[in-house]
């Protein structure tokens, strides 16, 4: 299939089996819209949460109807982790507490939680992902390594079975005063090694020019499949990645939708980079990452 487009996660989410989605927090008119709108395209199955949604101008299915906004949370959460739902989908803005909450209530939550925003790259005509643009201010190597390992599902629900991954960093050279070259540098040798949870590629560290360009790359010695070929662009902090995602997002008007990975739930949110319209994709990109039907 291509994936210019990225409306075809939605296409992708179409073949898979309908889901439960139990809706919890505040009631936001865009997230109600876009879980119905699943119900209309075959993939979800909405079951809202608490009395936030008492309101709603069709009639559905709402469980708790006393409880407010937080506690529905909670017994939404609940529901996912006893099986009665597939996913959660919090209309609320993600908070600290929220992502323990989740994470707390379930044995994977020793694992690294990040933050992935997908686009349609129009240079390379392609999906792209960038990471992390939400939860870890300043990581550290066993957390980036953790970020490339949550990526890598993402990357092939979408098709890319090999990513090819650029380790960024302000300069190309490793350089033991910046950090993010020294962390680079180790990941890449890791891929070489084959030590991340499937067969990638990391190169790094790269600078934004040599990692899009694969000329600009070879003129600074760089020789190396990544450069101009990029399907995830892992960034050395959330400041970085945060600004450049608003820059495409504000700036240039670009489509984002995002995934919350690495909590041991599937809890759809939404970024403050992405568009009102991003829920209706994040859903979907919730829907694939689940097991295989």
């Amino acid at each position: 299939m291509d994936l210019f487009c990225i409306e075809n996660i939605l296409n992708l989410a179409q073949r898979k089996q309908r889901k439960k989605i139990v809706v919890a927090g505040k009631n936001n008119s865009f997230a109600v819209d876009a879980v119905l709108q699943s119900r209309k395209m075959g993939f979800g199955d909405p079951i809202f949460c608490g009395k936030e949604f008492s309101g709603l101008k069709t009639k559905e299915t709402i469980l708790f109807d006393d409880s407010d906004a937080k506690h529905a949370l909670e017994k939404a959460i609940g529901m996912v982790n006893y099986g009665k739902a597939d996913i959660l989908l919090n209309t609320n803005p993600l908070t600290s507490e929220s992502l323990d909450l989740a994470a707390g209530t379930n044995s994977s939550n020793s694992r690294v939680a990040n933050y992935i925003n997908i686009f349609a790259s129009p240079k390379e005509h392609r999906l792209t992902l960038f990471t992390d643009t939400l939860i870890n201010p300043n990581p550290g190597i066993k957390e980036k390594i953790g970020i490339i390992n949550n990526s890598i599902p993402v990357a092939d629900v979408l098709g890319i079975k090999n990513p090819n991954i650029a380790a960024l960093a302000p300069v190309e050279f490793v350089n033991p005063a910046i950090k993010s070259t020294m962390d680079a540098a180790i990941l890449s040798k890791m891929s070489q090694r084959g030590q991340f949870v499937r067969n990638v590629v990391v190169e790094g560290p790269l600078a934004m020019d040599n990692a899009e360009s694969a000329i600009a790359a070879r003129q600074k010695g760089v020789e190396s499949i990544v450069p101009g070929n990029v399907d995830i662009y892992l960034f050395p902090d959330v400041e970085s990645a945060n600004i450049t995602a608003q820059f495409l997002s504000f700036v240039f008007q670009v489509k984002l939708c995002g995934i919350l990975t690495g909590i041991g739930i599937p809890m759809v949110v939404q970024s403050s980079l992405e568009q009102n319209d991003s829920w209706i994709y994040n859903i979907a990109l919730a829907v694939l990452m689940l097991k295989a039907d």
